[in-house]
C-alpha cells in the first residue's frame, strides 16, 4: 500500500466534518457529501508532500485547447510545490498562457496555480535552489551547469483522491481555498 492510499485512500482518512464530528451535506450536483476534518487532512496533505513518494509528479499544463503532461521532481515546502525546468519549455510556455495546472501521483490530484519565479541562479531563488538541492542534489548540481533553468511555484488549490466509500468509488476533497474537506461517493452501482 502506498503512502497515498494510506494517508488519502484508507478509513483513517474519512473520520468526521470540521471539527470532528460526522456531518452530511449536499453538493452542487446533489449528491450527498460526508465532511471531513479540514485540519487533519491538510496535515495528511503535507505528509504526503514530505514523502519521497511525492518526489516525482506528473504535471499537466495546457495551451491552445491542447493538455500536455509530463513528469517533473517536485519539492514542496509546507504546501506549496516547486520544480525547475528550461525556461523555453512547452511547460514555461503554457503557464505563461494558462496559469492553472494541475500535478498527479498515483491517487492523489492537485490542481492550483502556477507562477515562473525566474532564474534558479538568481539570489532572490536562493530558497527555492536550496529546497530542490537538498531533494535532489545530483539533478541540482547537474543542470545548474545549464544556462535559463528557471523554478515554478505551485500553490495548491484542490486536492482530490480517488478511494471508496464503503463499496462505492468515491472522490475525497481538500479544498484549500474555502478551507473543507469533505468525500463525495463519484459513482453508484
Amino acid at each position: 500500500m502506498t503512502m497515498d492510499e494510506r494517508e488519502f485512500g484508507g478509513p483513517s482518512f474519512r473520520q468526521g466534518s470540521p471539527g470532528g464530528q460526522p456531518g452530511k451535506a449536499p453538493s452542487a450536483g446533489g449528491a450527498i457529501r460526508t465532511l471531513l476534518n479540514y485540519e487533519e487532512q491538510h496535515r495528511r496533505f503535507e505528509r504526503f508532500l514530505a514523502s519521497k513518494e511525492s518526489e516525482v509528479m506528473v504535471l499537466a499544463t495546457s495551451h491552445q485547447h491542447r493538455v500536455f503532461a509530463r513528469s517533473v521532481l517536485v519539492a514542496a515546502r509546507g504546501i506549496e510545490l516547486h520544480l525547475f525546468t528550461w525556461r523555453h519549455s512547452r511547460k514555461c510556455m503554457h503557464i505563461a498562457s494558462n496559469a492553472h495546472v494541475a500535478l498527479c501521483q498515483g491517487a492523489v490530484q492537485i490542481e492550483g496555480t502556477a507562477e515562473i519565479l525566474g532564474s534558479l541562479t538568481d539570489p532572490q531563488n536562493r530558497a527555492y535552489r536550496d529546497l530542490l538541492g537538498s531533494r535532489f542534489p545530483k539533478e541540482i548540481k547537474r543542470w545548474l551547469k545549464r544556462p535559463n533553468m528557471v523554478v515554478i511555484r505551485v500553490r495548491p488549490a484542490i486536492v482530490m483522491t480517488a478511494g471508496s466509500a464503503g463499496k462505492d468509488p468515491s472522490i475525497e476533497v481538500l479544498d484549500l481555498e474555502s478551507q473543507t474537506a469533505y468525500v463525495e461517493k463519484w459513482a453508484h452501482y
